[in-house]
């Protein structure tokens, strides 16, 4: 009986129609995000894409441009006045845009099909993983199972259902078809699949940063798989390297990239800095990959808390472990060597960001044929005596745990990975319905005690408005990123407030300003309507009490004032001279 099963379990994962079936199954698991919508940052693309703001529908993903546009904003208040002016975020991602150009052009006003058209790009990566993973591995059940599992991974949760995610899809897909027009070449020799792979570099790198895991891919492949020479296996790569360079070139002539950000790292503009927050960051990131916990986890609490601390420890214990598990079958086999190789230089692109799960997608090709190999050799009984004994019996329970999180965890934590987003954006939009939109709201300052988040309680506002066609407030003031404060009204036009909690309380809330951009005692900034000085540092050299000064009385009807409380804006009083009042920290949409 049970070789019967595993007869017909062989012959599934080895069919030749098998890897189509993985593709549509990708689709069907993540059906669900039909339904999600328009989330978070679409409202900020969408309002791009239909003519709001100040940038083209074609640099939808230029956020920050120079210190004279962030000045503007400064001013507005869609950018906070403690946002550095030198806030620069600009992404290379046109073959993206033009496909949500299309979504505009065909569909504008039905997100189900845009969605539809993103998981259409997620059945596509899949389908180009399995070839990939059939031509490297043979068509053999080891093949079989490492695209079952990558189709069912929960990491494709977030880039299906979020439209301004979709990049991630694209840049996957042309990134595993480049691999294996390259893996066929090297293997059949024909000269146009070679330069079929370089074309898909190329659209990869025009689909997203996370293109460069391609390149990864490529030197891993050369390096452990390819035979000759270490110097013919290179030069089989200029090409290649001739579109990076390319690539690279345009990325600097066009002023992409982004600094100025303590979300965002440039490895060009901060080497020092990315070389320091690469190994925290990989630590997440694989813990992301290889356990129910997504990494996104890690940007929940401020640096330095307990709580930060102990999952700092648990990442790396997780990495030490993935590597005792992995090194005995890496240094046996040159596949998996290339397939380990290639997960790990694929971390250094997407540890720029703050580590999210949905930007694991070309770490996950690697992990997923490398789980694979794993099961061959811990469960197939012609391998018995070819590893460890004692190595062997952890490797056992270690792989049968990782089967079970990615073959039936894995799916269902997408599931939910897409209702989570789907309340996330829904407490954003109930947040901005207690935005008041009277018509009396456009000749005032909407004053906003606490936003534990800039970004999604108050850019927000512009966008969501802009698109609603609502009354915009004259100008957004938001007087902290959240956590606990002690607000003092020091006078009929001021307030002091300290921040108990920190001035930044999550690793998220230092999206918009460096942590190289240090305060200094006495800062001062001037806003049309207010004016702030940063009284007293923290030890991190933060602002620990800031005192805002009004050019009216608090009371003047000018002045709107709203506190966070219990998921959205309610109307605030400001005490009397004197008195004090101890706001404490509220929870935001995440």
């Amino acid at each position: 009986m049970r070789d019967s099963v595993a007869a017909s379990l062989d012959s599934l994962l080895r069919h030749r129609h098998f890897p189509q079936a993985v593709a549509v199954l990708s689709a069907l698991v993540l059906i669900s995000a039909l339904a999600g919508g328009w989330q978070l940052d679409d409202y900020f693309q969408r309002a791009t894409i239909l003519g709001y703001g100040d940038s083209k529908p074609i640099q939808t993903f230029v956020q920050y441009i120079d210190r004279l546009h962030n000045l503007r904003q400064m001013d507005v208040g869609t950018l906070p006045w403690w946002g550095s002016p030198d806030l620069h975020q600009a992404f290379l991602r046109y073959a993206s845009t033009l496909t949500m150009l299309l979504d505009y052009r065909l569909w504008p006003k039905h997100p189900a099909l845009m969605h539809l058209h993103s998981l259409l790009w997620l059945s596509a990566a899949v389908l180009a993983a399995a070839f990939l993973y059939r031509e490297v591995l043979g068509a053999t059940w080891i093949a079989g199972l490492a695209a079952l599992m990558y189709a069912l991974d929960g990491a494709h949760a977030v880039p299906a259902a979020y439209l301004a995610n979709r990049n991630a899809l694209i840049a996957c897909c042309f990134g595993f078809l480049s691999l294996l027009a390259f893996v066929r070449w090297r293997k059949l020799g024909h000269r146009r699949t070679r330069w079929l792979s370089v074309l898909m570099l190329a659209l990869s790198l025009s689909a997203g940063e996370m293109g460069l895991a391609t390149a990864a891919y490529l030197l891993s492949y050369a390096l452990t798989v390819d035979r000759d020479g270490i110097r013919a296996r290179l030069i089989r790569l200029l090409p290649h390297g001739g579109v990076l360079g390319a690539w690279a070139l345009i990325y600097r002539l066009g002023n992409f990239g982004s600094q100025g950000s303590g979300f965002y790292l440039d490895p060009l503009h901060n080497p020092l800095g990315f070389a320091v927050s690469f190994c925290q960051r990989a630590a997440f990131l694989l813990m992301g990959q290889w356990t129910p916990i997504p990494a996104e986890m890690s940007m929940a609490y401020a640096p330095g808390t307990s709580v930060t601390l102990h999952m700092s420890v648990f990442s790396f214990a997780i990495a030490a472990i993935v590597a005792v598990l992995f090194i005995p079958l890496i240094l046996r086999d040159r596949v998996a060597r290339f397939w380990g190789l290639g997960a790990l230089l694929s971390l250094i692109p997407i540890a720029a960001v703050g580590p999210e799960n949905r930007l694991l997608g070309f770490v996950g090709l690697g992990s997923m044929a490398l789980l694979a190999q794993l099961t061959q050799v811990v469960f197939a009984r012609s391998s018995v005596a070819s590893v460890p004994r004692v190595w062997k019996g952890f490797a056992w329970a270690a792989t049968l745990i990782l089967l079970l999180i990615h073959l039936i965890a894995a799916p269902l934590l997408g599931i939910a990975r897409i209702a989570y987003q789907a309340n996330v954006s829904s407490r954003m939009m109930r947040a901005m319905a207690s935005v008041p939109s009277d018509p009396r709201i456009e000749s005032q300052d909407l004053v906003q005690i606490n936003p534990p988040d800039h970004i999604y309680l108050v850019t927000a506002i512009w966008a969501v408005k802009r698109l609603e066609n609502l009354p915009m407030p004259r100008h957004l003031r938001a007087l902290s990123s959240g956590g606990t404060l002690e607000v003092t009204r020091v006078g009929p036009r001021s307030l002091r407030v300290r921040f108990l909690g920190g001035f930044f309380p999550t690793a998220f809330s230092r999206f918009v300003r460096s942590q190289n951009d240090r305060f200094s005692p006495g800062q001062h900034f001037e806003l049309p309507g207010l004016s702030i000085v940063v009284e007293v540092l923290d030890a991190q050299g933060d602002p620990e009490q800031v005192l805002y000064e009004f050019p009216v009385p608090l009371e003047d009807p000018s002045l709107r004032w709203m506190i966070w409380k219990d998921g959205a804006y309610v109307p605030w009083t400001p005490p009397a001279v004197g008195h004090t009042q101890r706001i404490s920290a509220g929870r935001g949409i995440f």
